[in-house]
């Protein structure tokens, strides 16, 4: 079992630790990350997904008032006012006049065209929101990311592309040693976390999002359950620690989840996790991923379903759990163009990519702990490509050595 570091620690790996000098303890440790993912029934080298499905538990959450506001436009001003509104310390600004180019220099650009600004990747045709879910965290205590994508609203090519970055990946945190990548949430909050993605993988990111998971229940309860097939182990977890009451404890088999049996089976980590479609066993964080994304399936299917009634009571009660640095009259704006971005084809992509990676243990706050080393320009090239395509010359195209499915050709 993976050993967790301690809370607030920080990595005692240099600063200018490469991963080409990080040694495993032995070729089982290297192996161990491997195990965490995927297998099939025969034991075959996994596979990318090609099932087109949303990332997270927090798309939800997202969505759902997303959804709801733009179905209901003259309604969505005082629907949006619930949430937490965080300005940025300074004031960033955006001017689309100007832009810098690699080597620093200010170049002067037209609205609505893709430039380097600060050394990074942008696009005024592209909005890139960190969506993070919090949970498990407690009083004065920030607590830590458990959840991170990158969500990427393309007007250019009028397409949703959902990032997710494994917490495991181990990276250079701005100001501090190397860590993995979600205790830059605990150190310095959502600013440290957009630094850190934008340092590592040379994206912008323009604003985030903040869901605290005691969101979830509020859901399920509206819809009356989500209908799930258990495996043993899974019935067995859920029974011991969703704090559910004995009367309803279930079994191997399908059943009507509770919103707290739906919360925990979806944080399940250490029971394997059977893929009803294609039946590829996944494990470890892999595998809580899979039930995640199952779980929002299920909830997506429902929504769909849902009166106008419900879907309100459900919005107004998860709009409390967000808070965010976009400001109001920026959130309504995208609000209002919710119902355009719906008929955008919705793409996904994970980082580190699995060709990309490398699986290690180091040792953090004195505590061995498997840790993901990305290849960071690879998988810095095929982020950008995913997110710009050709609004570049150097994001026109995937790395060379690179032997999967371009993820733009997503089905």
């Amino acid at each position: 079992m993976q050993e967790e570091e301690k809370k607030n620690g920080t990595g005692e790996m240099p600063e200018d630790f490469s991963p080409n000098t990080a040694e495993p303890d032995n070729q089982a440790e290297q192996e161990e990350i491997f195990s965490h993912s995927e297998r099939d029934p025969k034991g075959e080298k996994p596979k990318k997904s090609r099932k087109r499905m949303v990332a997270s538990i927090v798309i939800s959450l997202f969505s759902v008032v997303c959804v709801v506001a733009g179905a209901l436009a003259l309604r969505a001003n005082s629907l949006l006012s619930g949430y937490h509104y965080v300005p940025d310390e300074s004031s960033q600004s955006d001017n689309a006049a100007s832009g810098d180019d690699q080597n620093g220099e200010t170049s002067v650009v037209a609205e609505g065209d893709a430039y380097m600004k600060d050394g990074l990747y942008h696009d005024d045709q592209v909005m890139n929101i960190l969506l993070l879910g919090v949970d498990d965290y407690q009083e004065n205590d920030v607590g830590r990311s458990d959840s991170m994508l990158l969500i990427s609203i393309d007007k250019r090519h009028q397409k949703i592309k959902v990032t997710s970055f494994m917490r495991d990946m181990y990276l250079s945190i701005p100001g501090y040693a190397n860590n993995r990548i979600n205790v830059a949430y605990s150190l310095g909050g959502a600013p440290l976390l957009v630094k850190t993605i934008e340092k590592n993988f040379g994206v912008d990111i323009d604003k985030y999002v903040i869901i605290d998971f005691e969101a979830f229940p509020s859901i399920i309860e509206a819809l009356g359950g989500i209908e799930v097939n258990l495996s043993a182990g899974e019935a067995d977890e859920i029974n011991r620690k969703s704090g559910e009451d004995p009367s309803l404890y279930v079994t191997a088999g399908t059943h009507k989840l509770t919103s707290k049996q739906a919360r925990y089976y979806a944080r399940i980590r250490m029971q394997d996790y059977t893929d009803p479609e294609t039946g590829k066993v996944y494990y470890s964080d892999y595998g809580r991923t899979k039930r995640q994304r199952h779980v929002i399936d299920l909830v997506m299917e429902n929504l769909k379903g849902s009166d106008v009634n419900t879907l309100l009571n459900i919005a107004n009660q998860v709009v409390p759990y967000i808070i965010s640095n976009i400001s109001p009259d920026e959130m309504l704006q995208i609000v209002y163009e919710a119902p355009a971005y719906l008929g955008y084809d919705m793409l996904e992509l994970q980082m580190p990519d699995n060709q990309y990676h490398t699986g290690t243990s180091v040792i953090i706050s004195g505590m061995k702990a498997s840790v993901l080393i990305p290849d960071l320009e690879k998988n810095s090239q095929l982020l950008n490509h995913f997110i710009y395509e050709d609004s570049f010359e150097e994001t026109a195209s995937l790395p060379d050595d690179y032997t999967g499915e371009d993820p733009l050709l997503q089905k």
